[in-house]
């Protein structure tokens, strides 16, 4: 199978220096292995040592009384300049914390082309791999969330928790002003363990770039944590405001703390199935190393909270007996309850690179850095004097992005929705969708709708690096995929199935996004630099039909936002976890990554994955009595 590996972008895909101070992988009395599980007993076990379970796990471990354990199939990583400095981003690839290979199958609708699905395997999951962008989605987006059952998860509901977890370093007033953004204190956290800020430094074309993005119609969006998704904003980052380096879960929420003799890491270790007594009470998780060898168990007295990831999560829970009844069958796993939306509703954010010739180009850029050595070693040197400079920006990303709504990137916009409506629409589903699934779908799908009738909810990203590429992302996809095991075996991999693309409304959408950059790309100012498309795009292309063809050859299934594969959503709409994470039909048993995320949101998941895991542990807390510090 030829496998096309993708790059882990934006959306993926803090400490005080670098260096002696970081150190190499933490040596805390925290740090254990099997034989250290085996002598204990924990009250929580947790899959998964990414964002979620690694706030989730600090947090609980706060009361003295509770131990916590995580089980990580990753290693640590090093420090390494291409992880915490952002000008150094994946130069070169860490391909040691990454699920490779992790192929997706072919994909009918992307010219039956196969992927490397973007995932990280290390302690700190994606926030250790991802392009550090840091941005909430909008309001109405969470509002919808509780149409589809998801009670209490209204952006209300979680601005609280999205102030909890950062630490905000507010920019410099004279530079918001220079460089055309602003922010709003007030919806900022100053005490939280997430270091989040603004890049205090931008190329001369990226302000070139949000004046022809006003002009073609969008708006200067402001603070793009406020609630309000779209127009034009200027890209905050989860680095720090004075070291300007990643903030990441791994420093966030174990690093910074001081060594608890109740918080665990066992990492290099893989969950293969969660145990159950014959209540469907969870008694604790099988395990065994990532490279292969003995299976063992530990025992989890209060609960096990899966934090896999969207691909990881519904693989363990099938092979521990949760799913669709047909997959179970097919490995005869003894079933403890039937759930047909386990693995069902998976879907990402697609992208397109739209390579360019910019012949009248203003310099310095972001190709600088690649293109002149002189220059990229001075900026290196101005970074590690000052943290000035273009190295804290991540490297092969500009500060703007234009996130513009359906009706503002078309004309078309009422008659591409109507067109939706009046397909069938379980028409594009696989088919064998289990009743409930489809009637959780069908309830997403017309909200959807009206977000993309609406003027607040982006239906996609465009973003230009300032050289010669623009990177689009699609926010608002209708085909729905599937995550199925393959095997028994914990170490293989499953059956990945985006569908991108498979209902072609998505096609239309996207169509409608690459014509707005055009739009954008022919205003007077960037007219001036005289931008030209370039192969397999043309400025000469402007058949409908014809980009489509193109597009098939060129869109990426994922922008390592992966969700949705165990939804929050009641059971009779394909839901598997209650409001509180709670998988139903068992005793004991959360998930708390995006797996459970009803729909995508239109932002990089990264804010709102720690938000929501200030907010699950808010609620083991108050469920069992828990201290807080």
């Amino acid at each position: 199978m030829k496998l096309q590996v993708l790059s882990l972008t934006i959306g993926m895909l803090a400490h005080t220096s670098l260096g002696a101070t970081l150190g190499k992988a933490p040596e805390f009395a925290t740090v254990v292995t099997p034989r250290t599980v085996l002598e204990n007993s924990y009250d929580f076990v947790i899959a998964g040592g990414g964002i979620s379970g690694l706030t989730v796990a600090d947090r609980l471990s706060e009361d003295p009384s509770v131990k916590v354990l995580v089980i990580e199939a990753g290693i640590f990583d090093q420090d390494e300049d291409n992880i915490l400095i952002p000008g150094q981003f994946f130069t070169p690839f860490p391909f040691q914390y990454m699920y490779l290979p992790l192929p997706s199958v072919p994909q009918t609708a992307l010219n039956n082309r196969s992927f490397n699905v973007p995932a990280g395997k290390v302690v700190g999951g994606g926030s250790v791999l991802n392009a550090m962008v840091y941005v909430r989605p909008g309001a109405e987006e969470l509002d919808a969330w509780e149409l589809l059952g998801a009670k209490g998860w209204k952006w209300k509901d979680l601005l609280p928790y999205y102030k909890k977890s950062e630490n905000f370093t507010a920019p410099d007033p004279a530079y918001a002003a220079a460089a055309n953004f602003s922010f709003d204190p007030s919806l900022h956290g100053t005490t939280g363990p997430v270091q989040a800020s603004f890049p205090s430094f931008h190329f001369k074309g990226s302000g070139i770039w949000f004046e022809a993005a006003v002009s073609s119609g969008l708006r200067a969006g402001g603070d793009p944590h406020a609630g309000d998704g779209s127009g034009v904003v200027y890209i905050p980052s989860v680095t720090s405001g004075t070291t300007r380096t990643r903030s990441h879960a791994r420093l966030n929420h174990y690093t910074r703390i001081q060594p608890r003799s109740n918080y665990h890491i066992l990492a290099g270790h893989t969950v293969a199935r969660i145990l159950f007594d014959n209540t469907k009470k969870v008694t604790g998780v099988e395990y065994l190393p990532s490279g292969g060898g003995e299976r063992l168990t530990v025992q989890a007295t209060k609960e096990v909270l899966v934090a896999g990831g969207a691909v990881h999560t519904p693989q363990i829970l099938q092979l521990s007996g949760i799913g669709p009844k047909k997959v179970l069958n097919k490995f005869n796993i003894p079933i403890v309850v039937e759930l047909p939306g386990v693995g069902a509703n998976f879907h990402d954010q697609p992208s397109i690179i739209i390579p360019y010739n910019v012949t009248n180009n203003v310099s310095p850029n972001v190709g600088t850095l690649n293109s002149d050595p002189v220059y990229d070693a001075e900026q290196r040197a101005l970074y590690d004097a000052t943290r000035e400079g273009p190295y804290q920006l991540t490297r092969g990303l500009s500060t703007n992005l234009a996130l513009p709504p359906l009706c503002n990137a078309t004309s078309d916009c009422r008659s591409i929705v109507s067109a939706a409506r009046r397909t069938n629409p379980f028409k594009y589903l696989p088919e064998d969708t289990h009743p409930t699934v489809k009637a959780g779908y069908a309830l997403q799908r017309e909200i959807i709708l009206r977000q993309l009738e609406g003027p607040k909810t982006p239906v996609s990203m465009i973003h230009w690096d300032t050289a010669n590429s623009v990177r689009m992302y699609f926010f608002k996809p209708l085909s729905r995929g599937t995550v199925q095991i393959n095997s028994i075996n914990p170490l293989e991999w499953p059956l990945i199935d985006y569908r991108t693309n498979v209902d072609p409304t998505d096609e239309d959408l996207i169509v409608a996004s690459f014509l707005k950059n055009r739009h954008i790309m022919s205003q007077p100012s960037m007219a001036a630099l005289n931008p030209l498309e370039a192969a397999p795009f043309s400025n000469n292309i402007t058949d409908k039909e014809a980009i489509k063809q193109i597009l098939r050859g060129v869109t990426e299934p994922s922008s390592a936002h992966q969700c949705c594969t165990a939804a929050m959503m009641p059971r009779i709409l394909g839901g598997v976890v209650d409001p509180e994470m709670k998988v139903y039909g068992v005793k004991g048993l959360r998930v708390i990554d995006t797996s459970y995320w009803p729909i995508v949101l239109t932002a990089a998941p990264t804010a709102t994955t720690y938000a929501s895991g200030e907010k699950i542990a808010d609620a083991i807390k108050a469920e069992y009595g828990l201290q807080s510090l």
